[in-house]
C-alpha cells in the first residue's frame, strides 16, 4: 500500500473515531518521539491514576496488602515443587 493511500485510510478512520480511549492512545503513540518521552509520559500517567484512585479511596491498607502479597508468594511458591506442562519443557533429541 502506498504511502498516501495509509495515510488517507489512517484519516479516514480516525474521523470516524468517536473513543476517546483509542483517539488518545493514538495521540500518545504519535507524540513520543524518544523511549525517555515515553517512559518518563507512562510515569507521571501513573501518577496521576494513583492521585486518583487515592482520592476516590479505592487503595488497601498496608495490612491488606501485606496479607495479598504473602497470599501471592505462598501460591508461587508452592507450585514450584509441580512439574512443568509438556510444552514448557525443553525439548530433547530422542533415539528412533
Amino acid at each position: 500500500m502506498a504511502t498516501t493511500a495509509l495515510k488517507t485510510r489512517i484519516i479516514k478512520r480516525l474521523a470516524k473515531e468517536e473513543d476517546a480511549h483509542v483517539l488518545k492512545t493514538i495521540d500518545i503513540l504519535l507524540r513520543d518521539t524518544t523511549k525517555e518521552d515515553a517512559q518518563r509520559r507512562r510515569i507521571n500517567e501513573m501518577a496521576v491514576r494513583s492521585e486518583e484512585a487515592i482520592s476516590k479511596g479505592d487503595v488497601l491498607s498496608l495490612s491488606e496488602a501485606r496479607k495479598r502479597s504473602k497470599d501471592l508468594l505462598k501460591d508461587i511458591s508452592t507450585g514450584r515443587g509441580k512439574e512443568r506442562p509438556a510444552a514448557a519443557r525443553k525439548p530433547t533429541a530422542r533415539k528412533a
